[in-house]
């Protein structure tokens, strides 16, 4: 008997380092893939932090440390979120009127209003509040991102469970706090 659960305690603990091996493997695989579609993006300003890829698009303000956004800042912008595929794959939510035109889809009046929160505090996805900071008003990038950074092992709405993502983002403004 105690030969029986000792074998199924150690098949139990090779299936589990097995499939922690193998999320290993697959967050490294879409961190390759992301640098990749980066180095894809040779005019672009990119930044890295804490395991989060910035690419901007559009230089917002001259960054000053006036209207730089910092942790403990409130953000207000506009976003597209895409699973991340070479690049922008399938668009899985926007609060853009002009975004969701180009995907042919329409949105709510609470759905295309301008989203805000304070940086750093939870609110975000924590690839975004790795990605934001540094951002001016104005600013137009990419802020791009393993599984570990976005929905992990959970499936959420269209975003299969362990996607990288890619959030286009536009700033609105920045409220200092």
């Amino acid at each position: 008997m105690n030969t029986r659960l000792i074998l199924l305690a150690g098949l139990m603990l090779t299936v589990i380092s097995c499939t922690k091996e193998d999320r290993k493997l697959t967050l490294i695989r879409q961190e390759e893939a992301i640098d990749q579609f980066v180095q894809s993006l040779t005019k672009d300003t990119v930044f890295f932090r804490n395991g989060v890829v910035r690419a901007v698009l559009e230089q917002g303000k001259p960054a000053g440390q006036a209207d730089t956004l910092a942790p403990g800042d409130t953000v207000y912008f506009y976003y597209a979120g895409h699973i991340f595929s070479k690049g922008k794959g399938e668009l899985f939510y926007t609060n853009s009127d002009s975004v969701a035109l180009a995907y042919d889809r329409s949105l709510g009046p609470e759905e295309s209003q301008v989203r805000s929160g304070v940086v750093g505090e939870g609110r975000f996805l924590k690839g975004l509040d790795n990605g934001f900071p540094g951002m001016t008003p104005g600013e137009h990038a990419y802020i791009m991102f393993n599984a570990e950074y976005g929905f992990g092992n959970t499936t959420v709405g269209l975003v299969p469970a362990m996607s990288p993502l890619l959030f286009e983002i536009w700033i609105e403004r920045i409220v200092k706090n």
